[in-house]
């Protein structure tokens, strides 16, 4: 499924300490933007460590289970649910096919095309599923089940 090159993930960082004892961090302890932040980078961490020899990124995960779950979405409807660049979602397609696990269907305009997983797809997405769940609840862990009910609401309302 392919290595992922986060520009904002140093490739020399061993391990991400979210919070080094003895360092005064002032405003920043209280800022959401950069708490998520710190969680994020943590939680990328055990991904990339859980998922790595699988070579998929949370990226082409998210493409993957979007694509099952909205069987014909178009690349450029992907690309805008995803975020990211319509030359990107075609960079991730483009891997996908090669590795039989997406197939592109001509949607009657030579522009646009209806994506969908092969069965290919869907078993390596079934296994993959399972992974990124253990991941989840490991990196998740700390939190009661209601607790992370209720950060997951609360990280929605921010995007609202």
């Amino acid at each position: 499924m392919g290595r992922n090159k986060d520009p904002e993930t140093p490739k020399e960082l061993a391990h991400f300490n979210a919070r080094i004892e003895g360092i005064d961090y002032d405003v920043l302890d209280e800022l959401v933007g950069y708490a998520v932040r710190r969680a994020q980078l943590s939680i990328y961490e055990d991904f990339a460590a859980s998922l790595g020899e699988e070579d998929i990124t949370p990226q082409r995960f998210s493409s993957l289970v979007i694509i099952e779950n909205n069987p014909g979405i178009s690349q450029t409807r992907l690309s805008e649910v995803m975020g990211i660049a319509r030359s990107g979602v075609v960079s991730i397609i483009d891997r996908f096919e090669a590795q039989g696990l997406v197939e592109r269907q001509d949607a009657g305009d030579r522009r646009s095309y209806q994506l969908r997983l092969t069965r290919e797809g869907q078993k390596q997405l079934r296994r993959v599923k399972k992974m990124v769940k253990e991941h989840d609840e490991r990196i998740s862990g700390a939190l009661t089940p209601d607790e992370r009910v209720q950060l997951c609401r609360l990280l929605r309302q921010l995007c609202n």
